[in-house]
């Protein structure tokens, strides 16, 4: 399991997002008969038991209003950069695998129904999810003789870049907060005021502590490439990253130095020493920069490669301060700002 993956089953081991995550994104009048106090994690299958769970999946399960019945929700963080095709067989196998445990268990009756299972696959890669969401879609087509047959199985799919962020702003809902932030192209410390907002209670403290141990270790060395914030209280997090856009900015153009200084001394073996060190300290500096350019807006638009590849030291110095606060491209190139 990865540190990403690790990083994340922590935060959804606390049972008010596992709340929150119902409660914001299940359809449906239902969730309001469940009994949200009695919300308890499922301990994992160990992989040596065979019963086809991962080590990294997250499993809760909570009771019905007046019954003494349950229901599961077996939540799947898909951290990957892409979907994956087959994500409803390997639901499948999955939730095959939690079934059985519950079937092997003391309290299982003969002859008496199976709990719910709500399958969730929270997912925050690039692109799109595109792969089918029902393992019967995955299946070629059959005789109508043969079809009543085969397996239905659908899962219920969080992908973070298809929720509009007007949409997960209003929601005031930490998990909403979580994947605003993983879903947004520049770093937007917004949903970071808003966690501090809405989980500033005594109760929650414990959460707020993993919240900025995800937010300072995990999550913005990723966003900042290199740039660190070293606090312990989520409060302190989205001032420390104002007050520290200037010492990154000027990080990262030195990384920009040291590889301009490399490619420099090969050029000047050609061209000269004094011209080609100073140019490719440039050409490293606009490189760097495209770079993060690249990592927060995606492809960029035609034209935006040979603009910083042609521009000055100072020029690139300038876009480069501009790079940690400014919220879209155009905010970092425009060179008419004030």
């Amino acid at each position: 399991m990865g540190q990403h993956d690790s990083a994340y089953k922590l935060l959804f081991s606390y049972p008010h997002l596992i709340e929150s995550l119902l409660r914001g994104f299940v359809p449906g009048g239902w969730i309001d008969h469940l009994d949200f106090q009695s919300l308890e994690p499922v301990s994992e299958a160990h992989p040596r038991d065979n019963l086809g769970m991962r080590y990294d999946d997250v499993i809760w399960r909570l009771a019905w209003r007046g019954s003494g019945s349950w229901v599961y929700v077996y939540l799947l963080l898909e951290l990957q950069s892409t979907d994956d095709s087959f994500m409803a067989v390997r639901i499948l196998d999955y939730e095959g695998g939690l079934y059985r445990k519950i079937s092997k268990s003391p309290n299982a009756r003969r002859g008496g129904r199976l709990p719910i299972v709500l399958p969730v696959v929270l997912y925050h890669g690039q692109r799109a999810w595109t792969s089918a969401t029902d393992v019967f879609d995955l299946i070629a087509a059959a005789p109508p003789e043969v079809a009543p047959y085969l397996p239905h199985l659908r899962y219920l799919l969080l992908d973070a870049n298809a929720l509009p962020a007007d949409r997960l702003a209003a929601m005031r809902n930490p998990v909403a907060c979580i994947l605003w932030l993983e879903a947004s192209q520049e770093l937007d410390t917004t949903p970071i005021g808003e966690l501090v907002k809405i989980l500033d209670t005594p109760e929650h403290a414990d959460l707020r502590r993993a919240l900025t141990q995800w937010l300072t270790q995990d999550f913005l060395p990723s966003r900042l490439h290199g740039g660190t914030v070293n606090t312990e209280r989520l409060e302190e997090v989205k001032p420390m990253i104002a007050e520290n856009a200037i010492d990154w900015t000027m990080k990262w153009r030195e990384e920009g130095r040291q590889e301009g200084r490399q490619e420099g001394r090969q050029e000047g073996r050609q061209e000269g020493r004094q011209q080609g060190r100073k140019e490719g300290r440039q050409q490293g500096e606009a490189e760097i920069l495209l770079r993060m350019l690249g990592r927060r807006f995606g492809e960029l638009r035609p034209g935006v490669e040979e603009r910083v590849r042609t521009a000055g030291a100072d020029q690139l110095l300038e876009w480069g301060e501009r790079f940690v606060t400014a919220a879209t491209l155009d905010e970092i190139l425009d060179n008419n700002r004030g």
